[in-house]
């Protein structure tokens, strides 16, 4: 009996021994891991931004005057010629002096006027050689004769000559409402009561009424303002640094506008003078203003009209099958980074060359095998060699 109450010992002792190991022993790290995977990768550059009404137009008193209460309220149609308001002069005789800078002011309005038919006329021939050149390159990228960059930018530069010769045609009118007030300036005189008829220059909408109740105005006192809400553009200030790398006809996105969807837009220019403006958290930033035009339908954004905030998404590089890695898989290693990738088990680090990046994905150069799967968030119990299972 005594050896069976040994074994007896002998079993006990190795069952504790065995078990007070397993409760010991390293257990491996639970960690998420993902694969590399190909596909279409951008980079963007996110900003918010605003609508803005294209051309607009600031009504003013063309002579010191007496206006009524003005009838016309913000929204309401107008259309070229229609009367906006009467102004009474408070003087019925031009002294000479008056009446000089008056015929100065209309020979100016003449020479800005034949200036503003000019940018027409060269509006119009820019207009018609990217149109030719947008059929010519429409029918290349069907047939893939040429890259696709060179299609993008023959299409935005169609896109900049229609938005252009849009707007020299509403400088024109303008133009000529100004030659016409400057012309009633001149000829304010003899009995007294003279009035100047002022109307529209242009069709479109009131924007804004600067001075809603009757009284006395000087020359050149802003009255209201008029555009058209239907053809708008946004305004994006972004910073400097991050406006360089952006290009004129870049593509571009528009979120949280009010409506459902995204819409498509691409940018029309990059003001080439930068402002500074101060941060919410009192920092000074050097920003510049990005010009984006709507690329669909003004039906689809009907809504949106002027001064409405949007959030703009810019995209400044796009590559199609690229190797993409997740960007949380990504740490520092001295000046380079590295990953952890799972290989029998166990976390392996390597040091990978990563290319672009954006706030999800980081573009995979070399260093690892795309087949492998690499560990995301990694946590400080993750090191080299150690155990790992995913859960």
């Amino acid at each position: 009996m005594k050896w069976i109450r040994w074994g007896m010992m002998v079993f006990v002792g190795v069952v504790v021994v065995a078990t007070l190991a397993w409760a010991f022993a390293p257990k491996p790290v639970v960690v998420e891991t993902a694969k590399v995977s190909r596909g279409t990768m951008s980079v963007t550059i996110e900003a918010e931004a605003k609508t803005r009404v294209k051309d607009r137009f600031t009504v003013s008193a063309p002579l010191p005057g007496r206006v009524d209460r003005l009838k016309l309220k913000a929204g309401d149609s107008v259309k070229a010629g229609d009367l906006l308001l009467t102004l009474s002069a408070l003087t019925p005789l031009l002294d000479a002096r008056s009446r000089q800078q008056a015929e100065a002011a209309l020979n100016a309005a003449q020479a800005a006027l034949e200036g503003a038919k000019a940018r027409v006329t060269s509006a119009q021939a820019a207009l018609d050689y990217a149109t030719w050149d947008v059929k010519r390159t429409r029918d290349l990228i069907k047939s893939k004769s040429i890259p696709e960059d060179v299609w993008r930018l023959s299409e935005s530069k169609f896109l900049v000559a229609t938005e252009d010769l849009h707007s020299a045609e509403f400088a024109a009118k303008v133009a000529e409402f100004q030659l016409s007030q400057a012309r009633a300036a001149t000829l304010t005189g003899g009995a007294g009561g003279d009035s100047a008829a002022i109307k529209s220059p242009v069709n479109g909408r009131v924007l804004r009424v600067f001075m809603e109740s009757e009284g006395t105005v000087a020359a050149g006192s802003p009255l209201l303002e008029i555009g058209d809400p239907g053809a708008i553009e946004i305004v994006a200030d972004i910073l400097s640094t991050d406006a360089v790398r952006i290009e004129e006809g870049a593509d571009v996105r528009v979120t949280h506008w009010g409506g459902e969807g995204t819409l498509k837009a691409r940018v029309r220019r990059i003001e080439p003078s930068g402002f500074t403006k101060i941060s919410a958290l009192g920092v000074e930033e050097q920003r510049v203003n990005v010009l984006i035009d709507f690329a669909q339908e003004r039906e689809s954004y009907a809504t949106l009209a002027d001064a409405f905030r949007v959030e703009v998404s810019v995209t400044i590089w796009r590559k199609d099958n690229v190797a993409r890695l997740p960007a949380s898989a990504l740490f520092r290693r001295g000046d380079g980074w590295a990953v952890y990738i799972v290989e029998e088990g166990k976390a392996l680090r390597r040091d990978v060359q990563i290319g672009r990046r954006n706030a999800l994905e980081a573009e995979l150069l070399s260093g690892m095998d795309e087949n492998l799967p690499v560990i995301v968030h990694p946590s400080e119990a993750v090191t080299e060699g150690v155990a790992v299972k995913t859960p």
